[in-house]
């Protein structure tokens, strides 16, 4: 007869298969009803949650986007890539899960712009958990609701197991594909803006400095302009912004 701990584990295995098989459930009804960002909308779904977003690491110390779901979504993937932070970013470099249950009066002093502007976007709590896969650290996955509280013990469960599902679907698309390219079928999921570092490489070059240098640099006039990140790296590539190294200034327009 199977012990109390054999029975504990053996039940345990069978909840978190049925919770996987919930999840695949979902991505497969998600794909054939032509979900874009299938990953994020999945993990909303199965956490409750108004939205998720997913964000990668890269070759520099910013993350990239890969995809948002909800209303708000979009908009704070972009907030977290201007200011770098926010629950995506924390779990990423703390490698732990992040909880934020009510943004209006968090006490993260790393936070405070984010915390700020989020809560405009319309969200109240925000929530960040690891993905990754061993040692290796590919990024993390987001979660935003409009109502202030922590997630349930079965929240947690299942946003921990889709990080875990999200790695795997990370690697396997990526398989095959050489070290420094993107495969086809991670693009064609993905809702990357390689803008962010195709500017970053061009303000480099005006400004003398390193790309990580280039980067910070883009995020704080993003900030202090109060424009996304996105949209700061288009006027940059389109000649319409331009960083002069003499002076350690923004020349818009050519001025």
């Amino acid at each position: 007869m199977a012990t109390f701990d054999e029975q504990w584990t053996a039940s345990a295995s069978t909840v978190t298969s049925r919770r996987l098989l919930h999840i695949f459930d979902l991505m497969a009804l998600a794909e054939s009803d032509g979900t874009q960002g299938l990953l994020c909308s999945v993990a909303a779904q199965v956490t409750g949650q108004n939205g998720a977003m997913i964000a990668l690491a890269s070759s520099d110390p910013t993350m990239t986007s890969y995809c948002a779901s909800g209303v708000a979504g979009p908009a704070l993937m972009d907030l977290e890539m201007t200011l770098g932070e926010g629950p995506c970013v924390e779990a990423y470099r703390s490698e732990m899960a992040v909880e934020e249950g009510d943004l209006r009066r968090s006490t993260n002093s790393n936070w405070q712009p984010y915390a700020a502007s989020a809560v405009a976007l319309g969200a109240r709590a925000v929530f960040g958990f690891p993905v990754r896969m061993g040692a290796v650290r590919l990024g993390a996955l987001g979660l935003y609701r409009d109502r202030t509280g922590p997630l349930s013990d079965e929240q947690v469960t299942y946003a921990f197991l889709m990080a875990s599902v999200i790695g795997r679907a990370v690697l396997t698309l990526q398989a095959g594909a050489p070290a420094d390219s993107l495969s086809s079928e991670l693009l064609d999921e993905a809702m990357f803006d390689f803008s962010v570092h195709q500017a970053a490489g061009m303000v480099a070059a005006q400004g003398e400095m390193s790309v990580k240098d280039a980067l910070v640099a883009l995020r704080m006039h993003a900030y202090a302009e109060s424009q996304s990140l996105s949209d700061v790296a288009a006027s940059v590539i389109a000649r319409r912004l331009h960083y002069q190294f003499e002076g350690r200034i923004w020349l818009k327009d050519g001025r």
